[in-house]
């Protein structure tokens, strides 16, 4: 019987030799994780209190249960590794030159190329990967009904926080940036 916890940590540790080589010399800049400072942190709060409790349910739902791997299961790995990298691509792509703080103070664009250029959140896409994936991968489907009814809708809260923040300080810029993209999946949300 096939250990997920373990090719889940495994997978996490190959996404972390491939995020090192993809960030290179932006290292601890991009891993310092900012977003826009709103002007509360209720939405951090509840992002990471559910983020938590989903992928903690997960992973008790699997070591009471140790279900045998199933196709589903090894799906929630490559999930969980997609969004690992879109993460890191997402963060190189966001601190290759400038951050939130400065782009605002020198009146500059927020991030609108690269990936940012089809969504306009890969970070929080890439964490609802990473969730989903612990998710399938421990073949708990109560979390995964967590992740849904708790966790997107707190992230798409954190969202709109943030991007009430984007408008006060990019204004119509913000707006046509807004309409050319989506917030969490290309073409859809």
């Amino acid at each position: 019987m096939v250990n997920m916890i373990k090719v889940l940590i495994a997978v996490f540790v190959l996404e972390l030799i491939i995020g090192i080589a993809i960030l290179g010399k932006n290292l601890t800049r991009a891993l310092i994780f900012r977003t826009a400072k709103t002007k509360n942190n209720e939405g951090i709060f509840l992002e990471a209190a559910t983020g938590a409790l989903a992928a903690i349910i997960s992973i008790v739902y699997y070591t009471q249960n140790k279900p045998d791997a199933t196709i589903l299961m090894w799906l929630g790995l490559i999930v969980f590794f997609c969004g690992g990298i879109l993460q890191f691509i997402a963060r190189k792509q966001l601190f290759e030159d400038k951050t939130f703080e400065e782009r605002a103070r020198q009146s500059l664009e927020a991030a609108t190329t690269g990936i940012y250029s089809v969504i306009r959140h890969p970070s929080k896409t890439a964490l609802l990967l990473m969730l989903l994936g612990i998710c399938l991968s421990m073949g708990s489907y109560w979390s995964l009904g967590l992740l849904f009814v708790l966790f997107l809708p707190s992230v798409l809260y954190r969202i709109s926080q943030e991007e009430e923040l984007l408008l006060d300080e990019f204004n119509d810029r913000w707006l046509a940036y807004k309409e050319d993209t989506k917030k969490l999946i290309p073409y859809i949300l």
